[in-house]
């Protein structure tokens, strides 16, 4: 397993700047390769110990209504004890060090290019208790299944843990190499990271994974994002119930920086 630390990065009057500004770094080179070859990528230390409490303090304030097995049209069940949430761009929520963390930006314009855009931005929440999902990809295949293996990335998911991934709370396994695949196979070897608060992991769309069991008392929030080519939207989250892609204030983005703000370049309040 493959794990790229991301602190001397912070310690760099560049990592104020845009995510272009560490593209050129070793460690962002070193994830790119790992995220080419083995479709995934974990970046650790991207986030500091104060704002991640300051998110996960919001998020049990903001979104208790969310902490049963109900069903409501504002999430999407994806597993057992498991769904997807739209999450407020406010707060810790709208900080652009979690929405455009530089580390991650410059691996997403490395891997989608220099006008990759965030597509969406959520959580996924794990119930206690929540069964191990089935193994799946993010998205269907781009064109003929023969060729979409081969060809670059178009879209890659973020976990930005809120309580750590491991064992006991669940975390997500991936099979490294399987964004090349035709099919899943679940006989290949397989990785069940531990993914420390403040870190995070990164797949590519195509790449076979799933959601291990939820063996706690805890419930294991995640923040999610999609980056993708500009041209990508995804087909399969969005087709049904209220929640949101991107979920703002009208006056979210004028207050986006400079060096952030392509990352909404698809929206038309941006034109």
């Amino acid at each position: 397993m493959i794990r790229i630390d991301c602190t001397p990065l912070f310690r760099s009057p560049r990592a104020q700047g845009s995510g272009d500004d560490l593209t050129g770094s070793e460690p962002i080179r070193q994830a790119y390769d790992c995220l080419v070859k083995n479709g995934y990528a974990i970046l650790d230390h991207v986030l500091p110990d104060r704002l991640m409490a300051d998110l996960k303090r919001a998020f049990e304030q903001r979104y208790s209504s969310y902490f049963s097995d109900d069903s409501s049209d504002e999430k999407l069940a994806i597993g057992d004890r498991r769904a997807l949430l739209a999450l407020h761009m406010a707060d810790g929520f709208g900080d652009p060090l979690v929405y455009a963390n530089p580390a991650v930006v410059a691996l997403a314009r490395l891997a989608l290019g220099r006008d990759t855009i965030l597509e969406s931005y959520g959580a996924v929440l794990s119930l206690p208790g929540a069964a191990r999902q089935h193994v799946h990809r993010d998205g269907p295949a781009l064109f003929d299944s023969a060729i979409s293996p081969l060809l670059p990335a178009h879209a890659l998911t973020v976990a930005l843990p809120m309580i750590e991934m491991n064992e006991m709370h669940g975390t997500t396994t991936l099979w490294p190499g399987s964004h090349r695949w035709p099919k899943p196979d679940e006989t290949k070897p397989s990785i069940s990271p531990v993914v420390p608060v403040g870190s995070c992991m990164l797949w590519d769309f195509r790449l076979y994974h799933c959601g291990t069991a939820n063996q706690s008392e805890r419930r294991r929030p995640f923040v999610y994002a999609t980056y993708a080519r500009r041209w990508y939207q995804d087909p399969i989250n969005f087709e049904q119930g209220s929640h949101e892609r991107l979920a703002f204030d009208e006056d979210f983005l004028s207050h986006v920086p400079e060096n952030a703000r392509s990352l909404f370049a698809h929206l038309p309040l941006t034109a």
